[in-house]
């Protein structure tokens, strides 16, 4: 058995390596120029990656500050509720730009003082303001309560007492009497009416059967709603009669003795 482990350990030597070898017959190392290459490459990199970004994230936290506030806020409040230092001029003087911009749609400016406040869809932040907008309104389309609620987060609490003195209209849920829309009203419109009256009306019983109900109409010479729909008989179609052809420009007027007259036979 020794000549077999012998001839096994000569061709483990004799194997070749499974990878390459880098280095030359002389036994020296190449050097990779690649590697040279990618040492000596400097690459630049971007300057305030992500400013624009930055920026317009600051902007929407300024908003969802403003909503919580009921007050004009100063830039200074604004600028340590984001927590931006005052050395950085360049991001504050952005912002600044940004406030007071028209195509900010969400942020009002007062130039007077130089402050900001949140600016809603409706600019209604109380029962007055609320009449005073109804009372301009050319329609009598009414004003959802959710969308008030935007700049006047305690709507449903505060049109409650204009509500019970009849200067506006609300429509609320059957359910759970949430507020859904408001109207203006006029109080001197509202008239209390006699007992009386109201145990007159009640006793007026309307017909369980809607049939009864049309046939005390028709009887009494009224039209009900309810009623049918006469059925208007469709007028058969006339059929148009075909106009005579009238004849046309005359050709082969030097054929007339050969071509044999047939005019009279036309119908």
């Amino acid at each position: 058995m020794s000549f077999l482990k012998a001839s096994s350990a000569a061709s483990r030597l004799g194997a070749p390596s499974p990878t390459p070898s880098n280095s030359s017959n002389s036994g020296a190392k190449r050097k990779r120029p690649a590697d040279d290459v990618a040492a000596s490459t400097v690459y630049s990199q971007p300057l305030d990656t992500g400013t624009g970004n930055h920026i317009f994230t600051q902007v929407t936290y300024t908003i969802e500050f403003l909503r919580g506030k009921s007050r004009w806020m100063t830039f200074q409040e604004i600028t340590e509720y984001l927590n931006i230092p005052l050395h950085e001029d360049h991001l504050r003087t952005q912002l600044e730009v940004i406030f007071r911009s028209p195509t900010t749609s969400r942020i009002e400016h007062n130039p007077r003082d130089n402050t900001y406040r949140y600016k809603p869809k409706y600019d209604i932040r109380n029962a007055a303001q609320l009449k005073g907008w109804l009372q301009t309104q050319k329609s009598a389309q009414g004003l959802a309560v959710r969308e008030l609620k935007d700049g006047w987060p305690n709507v449903h609490e505060e049109i409650r007492e204009p509500e019970r003195k009849r200067e506006i209209l609300v429509n609320r849920n059957k359910k759970d009497q949430v507020a859904k829309t408001v109207w203006i009203n006029d109080p001197s419109l509202m008239h209390n009416l006699d007992e009386d009256f109201r145990n007159e009306w009640h006793k007026i019983l309307l017909p369980p059967n809607p049939d009864d109900l049309r046939n005390k109409l028709v009887a009494a010479g009224l039209k009900p709603s309810s009623a049918p729909r006469a059925a208007m008989a469709a007028k058969p179609k006339e059929k148009k009669k075909k106009a005579p052809r009238r004849g046309g420009k005359q050709t082969n007027t030097h054929m007339a003795s050969i071509l044999k007259d047939y005019s009279h036979k036309r119908k």
